[in-house]
């Protein structure tokens, strides 16, 4: 009875040994989405396609500023494909957390606040809020002059945080997209538009029924959103951007999307 007791211990140690090396071993690599990378040569990304000139899609196909950096970037990080996956801008940082992509690259400016969630790259491109409004409207000439009156702006940018808590006496109209937003002003839903200043002066380059006011409400700069415990892909990112600037592939990119 002694020997069979001495035994039967025996197995539950080596039992328990055993389940606790299986376990640490597959977290590990799944903890590494660099490995990942790597290993499926693809690299996902959540993106809100519907911000020209960084983010947009042609017949079917994502084109962009944001789209050819990125793609040069997953070659740095060994990957040969780029998923997009098309999300409401909203839904961006959630969708990060909950994993269904690596890396969040949809113009988003990195914040404070979003940092308490997420973590960012290296900013990748300037920018800050501006104002548009209708070619023929000469009545608002800065922020000052939307008081009492409609400006469009997207859910869940700084856009609309900025405006809420600096400029309260301005009526929000806030839609889900880019095009909604520009439409709104279009149509004489609204009196105005804030957004970036890059997709702002792109838009009223090509509409040419629009202006985007000189001063800009402030200055920010746009990076790429990922998960805190990503440190590596963070880094990695970090010195793909940095390589890319130095052998000057970002400044092709820059100068067909921006000049």
């Amino acid at each position: 009875m002694k020997k069979f007791l001495v035994t039967l211990l025996a197995i539950v140690v080596f039992t328990f040994l055993m389940s606790g090396c299986s376990s640490s071993t597959p977290t590990a690599k799944n903890d590494s989405v660099v490995d990942k990378i790597k290993k499926t040569k693809v690299l996902t990304v959540g993106t809100d396609a519907t911000f020209k000139p960084f983010e947009y899609k042609n017949n079917g196909n994502y084109e962009g500023f944001d789209i050819e950096l990125i793609q040069a970037v997953a070659k740095e990080l060994g990957a040969d494909k780029v998923e997009y996956v098309d999300t409401e801008f909203k839904g961006l940082i959630p969708g990060l957390l909950a994993k269904k992509f690596d890396v969040i690259v949809s113009a988003m400016y990195i914040t404070d606040e979003r940092k308490q969630t997420i973590n960012f790259s290296d900013s990748y491109f300037p920018g800050g809020l501006s104002i548009m409004v209708k070619k023929e409207d000469n009545s608002i000439k800065g922020v000052g002059d939307l008081k009492g009156k409609k400006v469009s702006v997207q859910v869940g940018t700084k856009s609309a945080k900025f405006l809420e808590e600096k400029y309260p006496d301005i009526t929000l109209v806030k839609v889900e997209t880019n095009n909604e937003m520009f439409l709104e002003l279009e149509t004489g839903k609204v009196n105005a538009v804030v957004t970036g200043l890059p997709a702002a002066k792109t838009y009223a380059k090509e509409k040419g029924t629009v202006k985007v006011l000189p001063d800009t409400l402030t200055e920010e700069f746009y990076g790429y959103g990922l998960r805190k415990d990503d440190v590596e892909l963070t880094q990695a990112i970090n010195a793909a951007i940095k390589k890319l600037k130095d052998n000057g592939t970002y400044a092709a990119i820059e100068k067909k999307w921006f000049e």
